[in-house]
């Protein structure tokens, strides 16, 4: 099962530009988990979060993808799907 985290912040213009994008992905089978790095500071360090909007692909809990900064809907469910 795949996982995909959204990590943002509510004051990051980028992140909402992301949220938008993020509406019109088709995540199939995936869970979205969205964390505030503001609220959830431990999820950030945890997955060396050094700059949001960052996306972390996790299959069975184990990372197998990453990426930083706003992303067209295309590259995220090429990013999400392969």
């Amino acid at each position: 099962m795949k996982q995909l985290l959204k990590f943002s912040a509510s004051w990051c213009q980028p992140c909402k530009s992301l949220a938008s994008n993020m509406k019109l992905v088709n995540l199939k089978d995936i869970e979205l988990k969205e964390i505030d790095i503001d609220e959830d500071t431990q999820m950030a360090i945890k997955h060396n979060i050094r700059g949001v909007p960052t996306l972390v692909l996790l299959e069975d809990g184990v990372v197998i993808g990453r990426k930083s900064g706003v992303l067209m809907v295309n590259q995220i469910e090429e990013f999400i799907h392969g």
